[in-house]
């Protein structure tokens, strides 16, 4: 299973299968919410506060996504309205 497999998982959880492991894939690809839907989007904004930061970074690792583009995605969900996540910003601290 890949990590954005274990995300979408773990983030469907509450909802049942909404979100799908290209939508991880393509939001941190694009730096940006990019699923295929708003309430795809709705569920993914939370992953930073929801997913340990090591498992977004595998994820990112796995389709050789900088993790400076991860970052990206997660300012993207603050300018969305999501909460921020002090353990995905002191990890990025830590990696940048």
């Amino acid at each position: 299973m890949t990590a954005a497999a274990l995300i979408a998982c773990h983030m469907n959880a509450p909802y049942g299968p909404v979100l799908d492991e290209k939508a991880v894939w393509d939001s941190l690809r694009e730096g940006k919410l990019s699923a295929a839907s708003e309430t795809a989007n709705a569920i993914l904004g939370a992953m930073f506060c929801e997913v340990e930061p090591e498992l977004i970074v595998s994820c990112a690792l796995e389709i050789k996504v900088p993790v400076a583009q991860a970052h990206r995605l997660y300012h993207d969900t603050l300018a969305h309205g999501f909460m921020r996540c002090p353990a995905w910003e002191q990890a990025a601290e830590v990696l940048a």
